[in-house]
């Protein structure tokens, strides 16, 4: 059984023996709060979780235990505030995260599960977070990793259930750059999503920016969307949930004396939003920073894209508002429309904002940039590199600063033979993220194929100074060191890359190339024997091993 009242994530292609820990720990007397995409009948069903709270997470209408994956910063995380200040050492299982991903910004995502682990280890509760690792790149399960105290599949964090199991590995495969005619290829490493690296320098921002939006209707007072663009959103959910009470009030009084409003202001605890109406809905838009200092520049745009907007949301879905029964699942297509406003104001906004300040990018914006990213991905797979290099620029144009897009252009270009002008991408990525080791790894391999080997070198040094563990760092650095001929160091440097990973046939078979140019054959051909034991089928370690043997037999019969 789990140890209760740590934050799990859980490595498991399907939730089977998750959901068997999850109804372990309950029946030990703990209630339990699961949020999943099965039906919630089937798996109490399945699982014996009578005794559970269970909400089915879908865009299905009707059910009370129904929690649409779109409505995560109110209704999840209500349902999951609410139980875990329950009491009792309560437990929570989400078994959902891809469908979360998929309907909600990554970023969103990411902060809402750092929120309940906030909550949990505040109020003594467990969290079970199920992911199916191949379902994330490696990227993203690195980040997640930080929020949680335990991690791994099943098999490693309950001691009940036998001996451990592997991690599923992540990512594409590694493309291969060719080295010196003897030695095994450096590899050239490419980068899937998500799309923000770690420990990106933060960019200096607006004095004025739309914290959130959120669109009612105004005759029964309910939400139907709300878009955020907060860095930590519901951190204080008091303030959220007080934000919007005073929003609701005030269209409530405004509907009930048969008021339409064209814009109306309010301000609450430092943020200053702007209400407009319509016939059947209204739009209210949350500012923070300086707004006095801007608003009054852009009012009459921002009065004329609210009105389009509105006039848009209500000619579109006017049969829906004639007979409005409190479905917001009919109005799920108005998401678009408020990034649409959202687009429109930001757009009105960018004349005034003052020189050398970079706007934060907005949910569509995005969106684009990582649609066209994923093309990009898609067609490098395909091997049309044209197209990939295409899609990388029209991600580029969108955001700048896209770090993957930036790397991932330079290996491209590098697999082109275009090397110089992916060094210039590459350059241009670490000056986004300079602490990721694979640019400087993949920096290194472009810069000793253009001979510049001393620097290469260099580069390997300051991404193992970043990953000391990263073999691929240490096997391409021995590489470098041997073409320069520091054997020596090159030796040390296989060694290490082997203590790392001692199931890498490439790092035995170059160390054997390194050994043989010592003239240490019999020890060069017990690495060869080592690299063929791991990889029989390994050509280039076949024809050094063939070599070493006939100058260890010329050596012995002088």
């Amino acid at each position: 059984m789990l140890d209760k009242g740590f934050n799990y994530l859980i490595y498991e292609e399907k939730s089977d023996v998750a959901f068997k820990m999850f109804t372990d720990l309950i029946s030990a007397g703990s209630p339990g709060l699961c949020i999943t995409t099965l039906y919630p009948q089937k798996l109490k069903k399945m699982y014996g979780m009578d005794k559970a709270q269970v909400h089915w997470l879908s865009d299905s209408t009707g059910d009370k235990d129904t929690l649409s994956p779109t409505r995560l910063d109110f209704e999840i995380t209500r349902v999951i505030n609410k139980f875990i200040k329950g009491g009792g050492a309560p437990v929570f299982l989400l078994d959902g995260m891809a469908y979360l991903s998929l309907e909600n910004d990554y970023d969103k995502v990411r902060k809402f599960i750092k929120r309940i682990n906030d909550m949990a280890s505040m109020n003594d509760a467990t969290i079970m977070v199920v992911i199916n690792p191949n379902s994330f790149s490696k990227e993203t399960v690195a980040m997640l990793e930080k929020d949680f105290d335990k991690i791994g599949p099943p098999t490693e964090l309950d001691c009940s259930l036998g001996p451990s199991a592997p991690i599923p590995t992540h990512g594409m495969p590694a493309q291969v750059q060719a080295a010196a005619p003897v030695v095994s290829s450096a590899s050239l490493r490419i980068q899937m999503p998500p799309e923000s690296p770690v420990d990106t320098p933060v960019e200096e921002e607006l004095d004025l920016e739309i914290e959130d939006i959120y669109l009612i209707h105004r005759g029964t007072g309910t939400l139907i969307q709300r878009r955020t663009w907060r860095e930590q959103d519901l951190i204080d959910p008091d303030l959220i949930g007080g934000m919007f009470q005073a929003i609701l009030d005030f269209i409530s009084n405004s509907f009930a004396s048969d008021q339409v409003s064209e814009f109306s202001r309010l301000e609450v605890k430092g943020y200053i939003i702007l209400i407009a109406d319509g016939k059947y809905i209204s739009e209210a838009i949350v500012f923070s920073g300086k707004a006095e200092e801007y608003i009054h520049k852009i009012m009459n745009d921002i009065k004329k894209v609210l009105k389009e907007n509105i006039s848009g949301i209500e000619d579109q879905y006017e049969s829906v508002f004639k007979n409005y029964d409190g479905d917001v699942g009919k109005l799920r297509g108005t998401r678009k429309s408020l990034d649409a406003l959202a687009l429109g104001i930001n757009k009105a906004l960018e004349p005034h904002m003052k020189k050398g300040v970079k706007k934060r990018l907005t949910d569509v914006e995005r969106r684009q940039s990582q649609e066209k990213y994923n093309m990009a991905i898609a067609a490098g797979r395909s091997k049309k590199y044209e197209d990939a290099l295409k899609a990388y620029d029209e991600a580029l144009a969108i955001d700048p600063g896209h770090h993957q897009s930036l790397f991932n252009k330079a290996v491209v270009l590098q697999m082109l033979g275009r090397v110089q002008e992916a060094l210039v991408y590459y350059d241009k990525a670490l000056e986004v993220n300079p602490n990721d080791c694979e640019t400087w790894g993949n920096r290194g391999i472009a810069l000793r194929s253009l001979g510049r080997t001393e620097e290469a070198i260099e580069s390997y040094y300051k991404g193992l100074g970043i990953n000391p563990g990263d073999s691929a760092l240490w096997s391409n650095l021995g590489i470098a060191l041997r073409s320069v001929g520091r054997v020596k160091e090159a030796i040390e440097c296989y060694d290490k890359a082997i203590d790392i990973n001692p199931r890498d046939a490439g790092v035995w078979s170059n160390k054997g190339v390194v050994l043989g140019s010592m003239g240490l054959l019999k020890e060069a051909i017990e690495c060869y024997d080592k690299a063929l034991a791991i990889d029989p089928g390994r050509k280039l370690a076949q024809r050094n091993r063939e070599i070493a043997v006939k100058e260890l037999e010329k050596r012995n019969t002088k």
